[in-house]
């Protein structure tokens, strides 16, 4: 039997001893583009594209969340019978005694699961304690506390419709890169980049507006399942540490207007498409100039930009966009004004808004918001959208071709990394 081991984790070994003497490892597979072309107990460790090429009887996941990685391999066309998720919950073991030692998997996948549910309580208790006095210093407004003045949405969706003003926004990823501590796949540690980004964060610019995610008090309106992400986030180091770059007295706007839909409750989806129409109000009859990542293609699959007069695109590349900004920002100022200039390039983005609006043009850092569509007309959470760019979702960042005319058609500048060209 020629087995396929999937996720190169803490659980890989102990999966691997359970294996029949006759079954033989072929390789690993793995989501994480640093792991892959190495070697694990000497095989080497691939992408799933991996799959497309060899002859396998099984692939067993070694992953405790196994979701989403088993809707990856089906994308692939492997046979559903092929998959052996090896944590899900009643795994038939005893129908895979050629592959597996039934009683010592059954018995490994109970421990583990039961100690992560374990662990999840915990670390759910901790987190909720060391936020409750924030959370609860918003509701009842105690003067000694003191929390960052931050808009609603709705409120931040006016000033921009109504003023026409750039806006960039801050979440935990900004903040990372000017604590020198880069946290995504997508942009490494810039110490130029941090400078930056700290200048704009208390900065007060016209016909320019920072927003920062709504983090700090009692984060209404929000899921649950968010709020809990928030406040492992949010702890108390990492409160003082954002506490020390942000201006306590400054009017911030809200950063959480590129997520109308995967934070708030699923199920309330008239709410969530009077945010995209609001959005849509922005761009109505109006040219949009895309500035994005070679993997991002806002618009394409979807309507979210179909009311817009016109729509041209600047292509930067997919990771570390701020070390070509200068020619990034140039070709932009070559554009006329009479565009509204969308970006979603990460921190290169924040950065850009604020440059762009000194220059006269109007210039919003839209992040994520496209993604936000394409979930809310799946009506689905976090997920893998195949052809677009996604580092919230593991394999996001394994992005499909696309042949797609119109989208060829409105490139009118592509941006490589210097040592691509």
């Amino acid at each position: 039997m020629k087995v396929v081991l999937f996720g190169v984790g803490r659980h890989i070994n102990t999966i691997e001893s359970y294996l029949q003497e006759d079954v033989n490892v072929l390789f690993y597979l793995d989501n994480n583009s640093e792991k892959q072309a190495g070697l694990k107990n000497g095989k080497k460790i691939y992408s799933l594209k991996k799959l497309l090429d060899v002859y396998f009887d099984y692939v067993i996941i070694s992953a405790l969340h196994y979701q989403d990685m088993v809707q990856q391999i089906l994308e692939v066309g492997c046979e559903k019978d092929k998959v052996i998720p090896f944590f899900k919950e009643n795994f038939p073991f005893e129908n895979y005694g050629h592959i597996l030692k039934p009683m010592q998997c059954m018995r490994y996948s109970m421990e583990c699961r039961f100690q992560y549910r374990i662990e999840q309580i915990e670390n759910k208790q901790k987190v909720f304690w060391e936020n409750i006095i924030y959370e609860m210093a918003d509701k009842v407004k105690k003067e000694k506390i003191e929390l960052p003045q931050i808009c609603t949405a709705e409120e931040t969706m006016q000033k921009i419709i109504h003023d026409k003003v750039s806006i960039s926004r801050y979440g935990d990823g900004e903040f990372q890169i000017i604590l020198g501590a880069a946290k995504d796949v997508y942009q490494d540690d810039d110490k130029e980049l941090g400078r930056r980004l700290q200048e704009i964060l208390t900065s007060n610019l016209e016909g320019h507006i920072v927003a920062l995610a709504d983090d700090y008090g009692c984060m209404e309106h929000i899921r649950e399942e968010n709020k809990n992400a928030i406040r492992r986030y949010m702890n108390p180091k990492k409160r003082k540490e954002h506490y020390r770059y942000i201006d306590i007295k400054k009017q911030y706007y809200n950063a959480y207007i590129s997520r109308p839909y995967v934070i708030y409750p699923h199920d309330r989806r008239e709410e969530a498409c009077a945010r995209f129409d609001t959005w849509k109000k922005v761009w109505d009859g109006k040219k949009i100039l895309f500035v994005e990542g070679c993997y991002t293609r806002m618009g394409v699959g979807n309507d979210l930009f179909n009311n817009a007069a016109l729509i041209e695109r600047i292509i930067a590349p997919d990771k570390n966009a701020f070390s070509v900004y200068q020619e990034i920002l140039e070709v932009v100022l070559q554009t006329e004004k009479d565009r509204i200039v969308l970006i979603a390039l990460g921190p290169t983005a924040t950065v850009l808004a604020y440059d762009l609006a000194k220059e006269g043009y109007w210039a919003i850092d839209i992040g994520h918001l496209d993604l936000e569509y394409e979930w809310y007309l799946k009506a689905e959470g976090y997920s893998r959208v195949p052809n677009k760019y996604n580092n919230e979702v593991p394999g996001g960042t394994n992005v499909d071709a696309i042949f797609d005319e119109a989208y060829d058609k409105s490139i009118i500048k592509t941006i490589k990394q210097r040592e691509e060209r």
